[in-house]
């Protein structure tokens, strides 16, 4: 009878944690993962969005164009969007890199998100533009910037 109890007790705190054991740290969320750019103080377990800034899943959902980094390899490897189209740059490492693309040079913070409104070179007279992506001086990438 005792082990009837037990079992059901377990049973009934795996339901009402939608099935996951552990705490929310143990099996964080999207959102907990990443996508603030707020810091994080020690043993929060998530960063707090920052202001105006979307939360990580929102992100996800909001922006068409994404080149997702791990290990400083972007997936997919090439993208084309027209010019001002915005990019997400989502760095899924546990460390923050230094990215360079189109002109522009950012650092994302470990498990975050940067967006980047791609330009033609000034000047440029063709209607389509290629950019080399960089993270942390390596390749990872390309670009492609169109009229």
């Amino acid at each position: 009878m005792l082990v009837l109890l037990i079992v059901f007790v377990a049973m009934r705190n795996s339901s009402q944690n939608g099935g996951q054991s552990g705490n929310s740290q143990d099996n964080p969320s999207l959102d907990q993962m990443a996508g603030s750019g707020a810091p994080m103080p020690e043993g929060s377990g998530s960063p707090s969005p920052a202001p105006g800034k979307l939360s990580y899943g929102a992100a996800i959902n909001a922006y068409k164009f994404r080149f997702q980094f791990t290990q400083c390899h972007a997936s997919p490897g090439m993208l084309s969007v027209e010019k001002n189209s915005p990019v997400m740059f989502d760095n899924r490492d546990k460390v923050a890199h230094t990215f360079k693309a189109n002109g522009q040079t950012f650092k994302i913070a470990a498990l975050d998100y940067a967006i980047i409104y791609p330009q033609l070179p000034t000047g440029a007279t063709a209607n389509l533009a290629n950019s080399n992506m960089t993270c942390d001086g390596g390749g990872a990438g390309t670009l492609n910037v169109e009229k």
